[in-house]
């Protein structure tokens, strides 16, 4: 029998990428498909990032890529824009030409002159907490089964309504006019292209990315993430030991199971809260990981109530059957 590629013999472990510029989320998925070892499973990603953007990209193996929306909703991510005030592009960045120029007085004389003390305050007094904001025309925000880009690049403009996103941190690293450089802490689907524009628009200008950076999502940060030159190439396993717990990503608290309740859990069976050995984490919420006694991660469970825990998510680990 023919080897099984969708069975994985890994853990579910989350790959933290350093993505260049000028190559698509894609791109990297491809190489890392093509040089992992065998048996990797499914391949998934948490989370695009724009081919002029670089920095942390996340993928996953072992099952990992199915916590996507748990990466999305709970773990808020650190971008690094540099932008330039008194210029408009279509797109938000410099990939396309400029649209708009701003060529008023006030610009020149009174933008010119703000303090970055005088920026960041106002920025951040009108954009910390909720934020709402529609998906920008050229972004992989879907319309009808489309990527809005496709739609804005054979010229039909489709707009969609603003969606309520939340603004954790804003903070002006260095202002020499026109270029503003701003380091945000924002939710998940939030575009830094429409953000930007909309903080020139708050100082009275329009302007445009000429580089962005994601710095941070949770744990990953640019500092412990894979650079080029580290990516497999040969298919050899010390790759997979740069690979991140799922746990530590998303640091649930954690139940160590014993040998029935590990086979009960894997039955799916529901367990009684105070009979489970849980270890408080930083992250505590109704999830748990459910681990065995050798710290292999199972799964995860939830705490239905006060008394009652229910499996939510079971990683098998299996070997593919060998060609016989």
């Amino acid at each position: 029998m023919a080897k099984n590629k969708s069975l994985s013999q890994f853990p579910p472990l989350v790959f933290n990428i350093f993505k260049p510029a000028r190559m698509t989320s894609y791109d990297v998925i491809r190489h890392f498909k093509r040089h992992l070892p065998p048996g990797f499973g499914k391949i998934g990603h948490f989370g695009t990032l724009d081919p002029f953007a670089s920095g942390v990209l996340m993928i996953g193996i072992g099952g990992a890529a199915r916590l996507n929306d748990y990466i999305h909703d709970l773990l808020p991510k650190t971008y690094l824009a540099v932008g330039k005030l008194g210029i408009e592009t279509p797109t938000g960045d410099y990939e396309s030409e400029i649209s708009q120029r701003d060529d008023s007085i006030y610009l020149k004389r009174e933008i010119a002159s703000f303090s970055k003390e005088f920026i960041e305050e106002r920025l951040r007094s009108k954009f910390l907490g909720e934020y709402w904001q529609a998906p920008h025309k050229y972004s992989a925000s879907k319309f009808m089964g489309r990527n809005m880009h496709e739609w804005a690049r054979e010229g039909i403009e489709v707009k969609k309504e603003p969606v309520k996103r939340f603004v954790h941190d804003i903070r002006v690293v260095k202002y020499k006019f026109p270029y503003l450089s701003v380091r945000v802490t924002v939710s998940s689907g939030t575009y830094v292209r429409t953000l930007f524009n909309h903080m020139s628009n708050e100082l009275g200008t329009i302007g445009s990315l000429i580089a962005l950076v994601r710095e941070e999502i949770g744990p990953a940060n640019t500092k412990n993430a894979i650079k080029k030159r580290d990516w497999p190439v040969d298919k050899t396993l010390p790759i997979i030991e740069k690979g991140m717990r799922i746990d530590d990503l998303l640091p649930f608290d954690h139940a160590v199971l014993t040998e029935v309740q590990v086979t009960a859990f894997k039955n799916g069976a529901f367990m009684k809260y105070d009979q489970l050995k849980i270890a408080k984490r930083k992250l505590q919420n109704e999830n748990i990981w459910m681990l065995d006694e050798k710290n292999n991660v199972l799964g995860m469970a939830y705490r239905s109530n006060d008394f009652e825990v229910r499996p939510k998510i079971s990683f098998h680990l299996e070997v593919p059957d060998e060609i016989s």
